[in-house]
């Protein structure tokens, strides 16, 4: 249990460290810098989650262009809590579509 609680907590704090450093960097740019970044961002999302209809991992994977390091960065992120609702609304949709009356 204690190997458990140990590795738990470096995890949290690595990720604490690539947050600090994610943050920073935002704060560096510009805002004109983090528009662009932005909509980059969003476009990709657009395509991977509507209009591929892609996993949280063909996301990450296939549409960023990411390998398996960015698992657990884009989780601890909050992005699989949004691929998750955008998949349930989606199913939600297609489901009322095709549901036989």
């Amino acid at each position: 249990m204690e190997e458990f609680e140990e590795a738990s907590k470096i995890f949290n704090e690595v990720m604490a460290e690539i947050e600090n450093e994610s943050e920073e960097y935002w704060n560096s740019l510009t805002k004109d810098e983090q528009l662009k970044v932005f909509c980059a961002v969003v476009r990709r999302i657009h395509k991977g989650e509507l209009q591929d209809r892609g996993s949280y991992r063909y996301v990450l994977y296939q549409t960023f262009g990411f390998g398996p390091e960015a698992y657990a960065q884009a989780q601890m992120s909050g992005y699989l809590s949004i691929h998750n609702a955008l998949f349930d609304s989606e199913e939600a949709k297609y489901e009322s579509k095709n549901r036989k009356v």
